[in-house]
């Protein structure tokens, strides 16, 4: 497991700044929430780097590989849905309510949508190619988790290194409480490609966007179902539908600033 964050962190020193030239020349660039201009679907490139890391650490020995390679596709799958609504989106529609609302009255299919629809979809195929006797009902509440862990993550990636702290903090919480089991390889190559764009992103040079925000989440839920006891995976559900429900009347951002420790811990690092 070391030797893949190691060697995604050095994927990452290396490939990160060509990357984020490439998006600039490609105008891939939006304002950020403070109006600066800065590369969007920064995260692609770090996915592609652990994906590396993840391939060539366990190819040769074939450790993780049975739940690992479910967890890669399900990352990438939610990398390119995220790069298209990077792309596309409009940011018109806020919320799964916004982007429900929007297909529903109005007949609109958002991008958003579609993204929902594609994290749904492979977060249920990934576990069920890693758990394949799971019974129905368990695999739903499964890739409900992996899905809303992986909006969740994107709902924090509205301030510089928000969300890569969330996941690198979900990451080091899931270490310590699971140990690092096979379903651990990913995250753990996330963590380090992440780790390695984190100062980018604190210091507004970039943002890692849908591309990056939703694969991170999607992998803390992919090892959270596979990796904890049924009771503790309804109780993660439950937990990630009040925040849900809480974020769309209420700002995350503002119930951070309100809380001290919170506010501290959200201002490290940042320029």
């Amino acid at each position: 497991m070391l030797e893949c964050l190691v060697l995604a962190y050095a994927l990452a020193l290396v490939i990160a700044p060509p990357a984020r030239d490439v998006l600039v020349r490609l105008g891939h660039v939006r304002p950020n929430y403070a109006g600066r201009v800065v590369p969007s679907s920064m995260g692609a490139p770090l996915v592609l780097c652990a994906a590396v890391a993840c391939v060539t650490v366990a190819a040769p020995s074939g450790s993780g590989q049975p739940s690992s390679m479910p967890c890669l596709l399900l990352v990438t799958a939610c990398t390119l849905a995220g790069v298209v609504d990077d792309v596309f989106g409009s940011g018109e529609n806020r919320g799964l309510v916004g982007h429900a609302a929007a297909l529903v009255r109005r007949g609109t299919l958002t991008t958003g949508i579609l993204k929902a629809v594609a994290i749904v979809i492979s977060a249920a195929l990934s576990v069920r190619a890693a758990a394949p006797s799971l019974p129905l009902t368990t695999l739903l509440m499964d890739a409900a988790i992996v899905a809303l862990a992986a909006n969740l993550s994107n709902l924090l990636d509205l301030r510089p290194g928000r969300a890569a702290k969330a996941y690198v903090a979900g990451a080091a919480a899931l270490s310590l409480v699971t140990g690092l089991p096979a379903p651990a390889l990913v995250p753990v190559a996330l963590a380090g490609a992440v780790l390695a764009g984190m100062k980018d992103d604190l210091r507004e040079g970039s943002m890692l966007g849908d591309a990056g925000s939703n694969p991170l989440g999607a992998a803390l839920g992919y090892w959270v179902v596979l990796s904890t006891p049924l009771v503790a995976r309804a109780v993660i559900l439950v937990l990630l539908g009040l925040l849900h429900a809480y974020s769309e009347r209420h700002s995350l951002t503002a119930l951070i600033e309100r809380n001290s420790v919170l506010r501290f811990l959200d201002g490290l690092g940042r320029r």
